[in-house]
């Protein structure tokens, strides 16, 4: 152990220091909190300052994250000392944590008096950490995990949320493209599409410079690109990454990057199933796999889990911006601290009758605040009721916003209202337009304040100084160490500031509000993340019982598993047998077999049954392949085939069909928000359909919706039927986000997935040109119309497409139904430049 090691471990248990240690921590809350304070004597200020130095040359995380911790917690008081200037600026140089040392250096915190040899070492590092893309520089730890990509074939790390994980995996993209002359394709692989626009966005103005690359996110590649012989980056979801695996003229991949990896081994995630399975497929085809995840202790469990050398790994627990974390009780009148170094801490705090709002607004003063509401009609609800309490806020890029929404949505959308206070609300079903304009205003802080559901934990980036905690769980399940850590990271933005706080809030006697404190709060002490374990390696739980039990049609063996278990065994299940069909020695199959002794007559049993193709069973793994190889084996599929004719009646015609074939009246009817409620929501679905597959537009869906509730007479309120009322806001506000999140997940999601495995059903056994058309398509994208599906295809979104088909069509060049060219030059000059259209056109094109 060297000299620095063994005295940082000997500071960290002296009682001198934590004592110290305590004290800035009550300093730095009672500036937080606007309290009585009692500021450190002269002594006891230097020595602090020491400690830390001392602590900023170990090698040991813990002791560096309080050397760095220290720093934080003493810049308000003692920014202006030259003694904290010369400390600060030194320890930050020592730990090689360039953004904080900007932050100093942009506030005039900088100093000018230090040695020659800390000069130098920063010199150094300067010359060696700069990043390639622009003038930034690599943290110590960021350099480190850079080098490492760059000398291996396959990687997995991990670390806190502010590590800058994107920022990482951009600088390695421009280093192979750049550096290493990398003429191979690219994946990026992002859980939801909700971070797939936010994502294509960024890297179009990072890779701009890039000629040779072009950034898609759809599948599909356009054929005006084919034959420019460009190079691609993608940003897929799973299910497009699977799509685009499936289509063997698609370019060949050399990398793949998994952002948020730890949704491929998430026990309680539907969709986690489909990640293992994704990745599986790129991994049969030789492309290099890189994971990233955050805050998980043994990152190397995702190379494990695809049978690569688990050496090539790297845990990060040091973090580049530092968390104080609070628990505010508004029903017991409390306030605790929870320390670093000791139990937590009672603040005395006046709450008198302020209620939440007013602590927010005073909690957060200049700085800007997420608020964690966990579902829908609270992040709605509480927005609302917060906006009533500030007053109007005018600036035209918020007037600017709200013109898109009056025109995209409605006028009386709450969003309004909420926006000219300077909040918003966010979750993932809101129109991708609507909710990257509000991430835009919050990002430049055109709005102090938003509320949010689990959308960031998706991984959205939407930092902010602090974070107001109200609920400890995700739906109906409680935080994990890696959920609540990952949404608690969001506080403190890198560059911006050098800490962030966290505040549990309890402000109502209900389940899931940190009702239970002592037993709830454990998680936000206790910044230990329990390692991984993957249920295709652990069995536990009688997980291969249950692939068992799925595979055969028998009860599971637990009475009480949930719709979200059931999905997740079902869907491992289908990944099992898939495997079993191609010979495929993966862990999944593997295990099933170790772990179950029935296991390899049942595979066997089913595998001999299948006819239908495999590539079909694998590109819908998460469709029960009894139901699609039945359906490949009937007779008289030329008889019901998906025509061109959308209207209502066929299209009701072809979910009663399929009602049937994939038995949804069996397999949807579980859960918060099932397919199939009743039979007769399928005439609900057959409207919306015919109105999205027919290009209509959002704003016109919504005003069909609504003449369709005063006709009906009657609206559903929660859980109670009420009589609808055309002038009310909030019955307005019911019907459109319904519609919106019917859109994105019935729509878009579990009725495209059926759609489009029917489809390719009839094409494999009818043939390309018997089949009929693509009703799959026509959902993802929105539209019939093959010119908007090719706009969209090379990142034009469909609402912008519409527009310039209907406006500019004249500057598209199209030929046997593809895209082959834009007159751009005369696109641009021929639009209104102050139009919302043109500022989207110069972002996307």
């Amino acid at each position: 152990m060297s000299f620095f090691n063994k005295l940082s471990t000997e500071i960290l248990e002296d009682e001198y220091f934590i004592d110290l240690f305590i004290k800035a921590e009550m300093l730095s809350a009672a500036n937080f909190f606007d309290t009585d304070k009692a500021i450190l004597s002269s002594k006891e200020y230097v020595d602090l300052l020491r400690f830390a130095d001392i602590l900023s040359r170990s090698k040991n995380f813990e002791a560096q994250n309080k050397a760095y911790k220290i720093v934080s917690l003493l810049i308000y008081d003692y920014k202006s000392d030259s003694l904290f200037k010369r400390f600060s600026h030194s320890i930050l140089v020592k730990l090689g944590n360039f953004p904080a040392i900007k932050f100093l250096e942009d506030n005039d915190l900088g100093s000018d008096d230090n040695s020659i040899e800390l000069i130098f070492e920063k010199n150094v590092k300067e010359i060696y950490q700069k990043s390639s893309g622009k003038d930034l520089f690599f943290t110590d730890e960021q350099y480190d995990i850079f080098s490492n990509l760059k000398n291996s074939n396959h990687y997995s790390f991990s670390g806190p949320t502010s590590l800058g994980k994107s920022f990482i995996i951009k600088e390695f993209i421009r280093y192979l493209i750049e550096d290493n002359n990398c003429r191979e394709n690219i994946i990026i692989l992002v859980p939801t599409r909700a971070l797939i626009n936010q994502t294509l966005l960024q890297l179009k103005k990072e890779f701009f410079d890039l000629d040779n690359y072009k950034i898609l996110s759809h599948p599909t590649v356009p054929e005006a690109f084919r034959k420019e012989e460009k190079k691609f980056i993608f940003i897929f979801t799973p299910e497009r990454l699977t799509a685009y695996l499936a289509e063997f003229s698609n370019p060949k991949i050399g990398y793949l990057f998994i952002d948020e990896a730890q949704k491929v081994t998430s026990p309680n995630d539907t969709r986690s199933p489909l990640y293992y399975h994704a990745i599986l497929q790129a991994e049969r085809k030789s492309i290099k796999l890189y994971f990233a995840s955050p805050n998980i202790p043994n990152p190397e469990v995702f190379l494990q889990l695809f049978e690569k050398s688990t050496e090539e790994a790297k845990s990060v627990k040091s973090s580049p911006v530092s968390q104080n974390r609070y628990f505010l009780d508004f029903l017991d009148k409390r306030c605790l601290m929870f320390s670093d170094v000791s139990d937590e801490k009672n603040l005395d705090l006046n709450f008198n009758d302020d209620d939440f709002y007013t602590w927010v607004k005073r909690l957060s003063k200049r700085d800007a605040s997420i608020i964690y509401c966990n579902t829908k009609s609270d992040t709605i609800e509480y927005a609302l009721d917060f906006s009533k309490t500030l007053p109007d806020k005018e600036d035209d890029r918020i007037d600017e916003v709200i013109s898109v929404i009056e025109e995209h949505l409605h006028k009386k959308y709450f969003l309004i209202d909420c926006l000219k206070k300077g909040v918003a609300f966010h979750f993932g079903s809101l129109p991708q337009r609507i909710r990257e304009k509000v991430e835009q205003l919050f990002s430049v802080r055109a709005i102090d304040f938003v509320f949010c559901t689990s959308t960031l934990l998706e991984g959205v980036n939407l930092p902010a100084k602090n974070i107001f905690i109200l609920n400890n769980a995700i739906g109906r399940t409680k935080f994990t160490d890696i959920d609540f850590w990952n949404l608690a990271g969001r506080a403190g933005r890198l560059t911006r500031e050098l800490s962030g706080n966290i505040i549990c809030t309890r402000i109502q006697d209900k389940r899931n509000r940190w009702e239970h404190p002592e037993i709830d709060l454990s998680v936000v002490k206790n910044r230990d993340i329990k390692p991984i374990e993957p249920l295709l390696i652990s069995g536990r739980g009688s997980f291969y019982k249950h692939i068992e039990a799925s595979l055969t049609g028998k009860e599971f063996t637990r009475k009480n598993v949930t719709d979200s278990e059931r999905n997740i065994y079902n869907h491992y299940a289908n990944i099992a047998l898939i495997h079993e069909i191609r010979s495929d020695d993966s862990a999944l199959r593997s295990n099933f077999l170790a772990k179950n002794d029935n296991a390899k007559v049942v595979l066997q049993k089913l595998n001999k049954e299948m006819v239908i193709p495999e590539q079909i069973l694998s590109s819908y793994s998460m469709i029960k392949s009894k139901y699609q190889n039945h359906i490949y084996q009937c007779k008289d599929l030329a008889y019901r085939t998906l025509s061109s004719d959308i209207s209502y009646a066929s299209i009701l015609g072809k979910l009663e069909l399929l009602c049937d074939f994939y038995s949804w009246e069996t397999e949807e009817v579980g859960g918060r928000n099932p397919l199939l409620p009743s039979r007769e929501i399928l005439k609900y679905y057959a409207v919306l359909m015919s109105s999205w597959m027919n290009s209509q537009s959002l704003s016109w869906m919504i005003s069909d919706a609504i003449r369709y509730y005063r006709k009906k007479g009657e609206i559903w309120s929660g859980t109670e039927l009420v009589i609808f009322n055309s002038g009310s806001k909030e019955h307005i506000n019911i019907v459109i986000n319904n519609l919106i999140s019917d859109v994105d997940n019935i729509l878009r999601f579990k009725l495209k997935n059926y759609f489009s495995n029917y489809y390719d059903i009839l094409a494999e056994k009818l043939g390309d040109k018997s089949a009929g058309e693509n009703w799959g398509e026509f959902l993802e994208y929105g539209t019939n119309d093959w010119r908007v599906i090719e706009l969209q295809n090379i990142g034009i979104p469909r609402h912008l497409a519409n527009f310039l088909l209907e406006n500019h069509s004249e500057f598209f060049v199209f030929e046997n139904r593809a895209l082959l060219d834009i007159k751009k030059e005369a696109l641009i000059d021929s639009m209104d430049e102050n139009s919302s259209e043109f500022k989207e056109l110069l972002d996307v094109i």
